[in-house]
């Protein structure tokens, strides 16, 4: 089924062809960078930073929360000066597209995700085993026409994808399994959330910057869950040279007999803190929307207001600055403590792909944490996250601790 004559190129020190895992590896550092430059050189910060409410050019405040604002504070946003840093700039800043666009991260990352697991799948059968029970998931016109939309073997004829010996076929072990899954939910939930949940401004706009990185991200995501975990076994095979290849094949169809009967702990854990995170996300993405949702009397009129901020409160917000985005980073903890748990450690990168895009969901989310916090201390003043009891319509808001940015105790 696939040419073999790449096996041991890709990412063999004595070639410059990179392998796959290397080349999404760079890609991280690559935009990791990107964001601490732009968080950290005037001109970027001020031309493609900011987006959605924090680039809301309304001079309108909360008088209620922002009673105790120093004159600063309640400055407006749009009368802040910005610096002038050439006509590039000028124009860099005004390349930008409708908020609403993020949702086109979710329908891409959810097709993509499905289209390269089918890949992944027939990729990865032997050429002997056309028989397989597995195959008969699949429909036969994607088998028949396999090489001619097949991404992988684009990239195994590169030399960058290595493929699997000849008589042995890969079956992706449970864990890995699991966080494939998890991370199909994730990206479906977040596709179903920006369809039906969320409430972005009409007003509200994004870098076209950002909606490239974002297309990308879940690009490389997608094969980041499980290229370690496949080239570690490519290399395991080709080190032992074992004689025999139909009873490794045996004894690899064995171990995954009993499919999640036998998770490591680190599994499990990292499922749990999936499910944890997800189920926050998403009641911060309902309290976030039900913020902006207008009244019954608004709604039956068919009245769109002018685009009003307020403050959160509830679940974690009551704790921290941006919990949605608290929540995203222990979703991706969870995915990546399930996929390390499938890695075998004599064989793996030093480092794990997926550690690489956690710690841009870090960065990213960091840095974006830091502005929202910077716009609400602007707009509200610093009372905002004090400890107060606050009065929304007719729903007193209980007292609540002095909000960490991101994460609790530590920023």
């Amino acid at each position: 089924m696939h040419d073999h004559q790449h096996l041991k190129t890709a990412g063999d020190p004595s070639t410059w062809i990179p392998s796959f895992s290397q080349l999404i590896q760079l890609y991280f550092v690559i935009i990791t960078a990107t964001a601490f430059l732009a968080a950290t050189l005037p001109f970027l910060r001020d031309s493609i930073l900011s987006y959605g409410k924090l680039d809301y050019p309304s001079s309108t405040t909360n008088t209620a929360t922002a009673t105790n604002a120093s004159p600063a504070q309640k400055k407006p946003l749009a009368a802040t000066p910005v610096a002038d840093h050439g006509q590039f700039f000028v124009v860099l800043k005004t390349l930008r597209v409708p908020k609403t666009w993020f949702a086109h991260f979710y329908v891409f990352a959810t097709l993509w995700m499905v289209y390269l697991s089918l890949d992944l799948l027939v990729y990865t059968l032997s050429s002997t085993s056309s028989t397989s029970p597995v195959l008969q998931i699949v429909p036969s016109i994607f088998i028949s026409t396999y090489p001619s939309w097949s991404f992988l073997t684009l990239l195994n004829l590169l030399g960058i994808m290595p493929s699997h010996p000849h008589s042995l076929s890969w079956t992706p072990p449970p864990a890995l399994l699991l966080a494939m899954s998890c991370y199909l939910i994730q990206v479906v939930r977040r596709w179903y959330e920006s369809w039906f949940v969320e409430r972005p401004s009409p007003q509200a706009t994004l870098h076209i910057g950002h909606y490239l990185i974002g297309i990308t991200f879940y690009a490389a995501m997608a094969p980041a869950i499980w290229v370690d975990t496949y080239e570690s076994w490519v290399k395991s095979t080709v080190l032992q040279n074992q004689t025999d290849q139909h009873e490794h094949q045996s004894q690899h169809a064995i171990e995954h007999e009993n499919l999640f009967g036998s998770l490591p702990l680190q599994t499990w854990i990292g499922f749990a803190l999936f499910l944890w995170g997800s189920l926050h996300q998403y009641r911060c993405h309902v309290i976030l929307a039900n913020l902006r949702k207008p009244s019954s009397r608004e709604a039956s009129a068919g009245v769109q207001r002018q685009q009003e901020y307020k403050v959160p409160f509830g679940d974690w917000f009551q704790y921290l600055v941006t919990p949605h985005y608290s929540a995203e980073m222990v979703i991706y903890l969870g995915l990546y403590l399930m996929v390390s748990s499938s890695l075998s450690l004599s064989t793996s990168p030093t480092v794990p792909t997926m550690l690489y895009s956690w710690v841009w969901v870090i960065v990213n989310l960091g840095i974006v944490a830091r502005e929202t916090d910077q716009w609400y201390r602007t707009r509200f003043g610093d009372n905002y996250a004090e400890p107060k009891e606050t009065v929304t319509g007719q729903q007193r808001q209980p007292k609540t601790a002095r909000r960490a940015i991101l994460i609790p105790f530590v920023y």
